[in-house]
């Protein structure tokens, strides 16, 4: 029997519910070191990172639907606070909404060879 996936609102962010540049602070609900996985996948790096880091937020941008669904209910059972996830594109995101100099570190693991 298959898994049935929960959407967690305080985990997963909508692109279009976002005023042009993002707000870390008002994402997060305090301020802190902000790390961004581009290409998420299904949440392995967030999971294990942020769990040994409570005090930095961790921004995951996924855009395939159905490991962006399985990251954010993993993310969720975990009930982990300090991780927030987005199904966008990564590049248009980050030229669009992230500003400058608000970001401490980018992480990219395994990307896919087609989008790069």
């Amino acid at each position: 029997m298959a898994r049935i996936l929960q959407d967690y609102p305080g985990i997963s962010l909508k692109a279009e519910d976002l005023d042009d540049k993002i707000d870390f602070v008002r994402i997060f609900g305090r301020p802190g070191p902000v790390h961004v996985e581009i290409g998420a996948g299904k949440g392995t790096f967030l999971l294990g990172r942020a769990g040994t880091q409570p005090g930095d937020n961790f921004l995951g941008i996924e855009w395939a639907r159905k490991y962006y669904r399985y990251a954010v209910d993993r993310i969720g059972r975990w009930g982990l606070t300090n991780v927030r996830i987005i199904r966008t594109d990564a590049a248009e995101f980050i030229v669009e909404s992230v500003p400058d100099d608000s970001v401490d570190c980018f992480h990219i693991y395994f990307p896919d060879p087609w989008s790069i």
